[in-house]
């Protein structure tokens, strides 16, 4: 009876030591970018979400289970990925590549063993509850910045570089639109307020003809005349997304 009971101790504190083993493997390796939180996202319609640097680790758990037949083939995907995390291996689309980019390589960082206990962690024994807010929570993203994220951001937040000119001012370079900053200041420069600012920003993004342009002909060839994003925004959400533009760059 003695020897039962120290079979079934010796069991349960290896299965103990096991599932710490795995956690302080995934704490050293994985959460900065799965767990940890950047900021808080509030939409349009008041709905908060966590910013992460990569996808939350439950949702890629769930994922991953629901491509996966069983444990061996989830722990063989495991071992495959962070070794050589290739596009074509990838449970995310482009969209989400190109918005976390592609995990770097852990090829080295750890042992075979190693991958198989961490594989098992998360496969069996990973218990974070995914809560929605965050005590770690840093900042809260203005729901504003959504429209400009939605519609502005993809060419008028890319950076190639800065110029320096010989006054020490600072202006980003990009070649796919004059830099949000470059614009704001440029438009502010050029109007007396805030509300002369948000006509011009609405009349521009509805109907962006090359005679209200802030640029000249050489900008204009660079870039290109800007779309029009008339129907894309209600009134309301023009007026706030010039609001935006204006308070925070």
């Amino acid at each position: 009876m003695k020897i039962k009971t120290l079979v079934v101790f010796a069991t349960l504190f290896a299965s103990t030591l096991f599932a710490q083993s795995g956690s302080e493997l995934f704490n050293k390796n994985c959460s900065s970018c799965h767990t940890d939180v950047l900021g808080v996202n509030v939409d349009l319609q008041d709905q908060y979400t966590n910013i992460y640097k990569a996808p939350y680790i439950k949702d890629l758990i769930e994922k991953l289970k629901s491509k996966t037949e069983n444990k061996e083939a989830f722990t063989a995907f495991i071992q495959s990925y962070i070794n050589d995390p290739e596009k074509r291996k990838s449970l995310y689309g482009k969209k989400a590549i190109k918005k976390f980019g592609l995990m770097p390589s852990l090829k080295g960082a750890l042992t075979e063993e190693e991958i198989t206990i961490l594989s098992d962690y998360l496969y069996s024994g990973y218990q974070m509850e995914n809560k929605v807010i965050s005590k770690k929570a840093t900042e809260i993203i203005d729901p504003r910045a959504k429209l400009f994220e939605k519609h502005c951001s993809c060419c008028h937040e890319k950076v190639l570089g800065v110029n320096v000119d010989i006054q020490g001012r600072y202006s980003y370079i990009s070649d796919t639109a004059p830099h949000i900053t470059n614009l704001v200041t440029k438009l502010k420069d050029k109007i007396e307020d805030q509300e002369a600012f948000t006509t011009f920003i609405k009349s521009y993004i509805n109907d962006p003809e090359k005679r209200k342009s802030l640029y000249g002909k050489r900008a204009i060839k660079k870039f290109g005349l800007m779309p029009s994003l008339k129907g894309a925004m209600t009134n309301d959400e023009s007026t706030q997304l010039a609001e935006y533009l204006y308070e925070v760059y």
